[in-house]
């Protein structure tokens, strides 16, 4: 009898499992392409993206408005873009609280972000672990000698443009 209502337990508890669900992106495609996400922001007072280092003279937190092309961003929720800040480096943007979104098409585009910089010097050990994991030969790894910097920005607000 004990056996039997164990069974029936499992049988019940298996039956009350949720089947997965498909996760409809936070972005609808009624989302313009363009036009202003989270805070209106200034557009008028922002600095390219490429002169962004320029700002952490003091500090490497700043507050800041930053414009540039849209290198890449997310596809599933508009969650996230880089800017390109030139020479191959780029300012990775995250929205404050992720209280806003992007739309998914807007990798290509001019986009205008306010809110905080951040510039984080990465040690060498760090990005020979990196490369470690990108699985590079151990003379890739034994060439990265210098540490680098990595700038990241949160943003209150986004204007994109065309």
């Amino acid at each position: 009898m004990r056996i039997f209502s164990f069974i029936l337990i499992l049988a019940f508890l298996s039956s009350c499992q949720q089947t997965p669900q498909k996760v409809e992106p936070a972005v609808k495609s009624d989302q313009p392409s363009t036009g202003s996400f989270g805070k209106e922001i200034p557009s008028e007072k922002a600095i390219a993206a490429a002169d962004l280092i320029s700002v952490f003279a003091v500090s490497d937190t700043v507050e800041a408005i930053i414009s540039g092309n849209i290198t890449a961003s997310c596809k599933h929720t508009g969650c996230w873009m880089d800017l390109d800040m030139g020479k191959g480096e780029t300012v990775h943007v995250t929205f404050l609280d992720e209280s806003f979104t992007i739309p998914l098409d807007a990798a290509g585009k001019n986009a205008v972000a306010q809110g905080i910089a951040i510039r984080e010097l990465i040690p060498v050990e760090t990005l020979q672990n990196y490369a470690r994991e990108e699985g590079k030969s151990e003379e890739e790894v034994a060439a990265i000698t210098e540490p680098v910097y990595a700038y990241e920005f949160i943003a209150k607000g986004v204007l994109i443009e065309e």
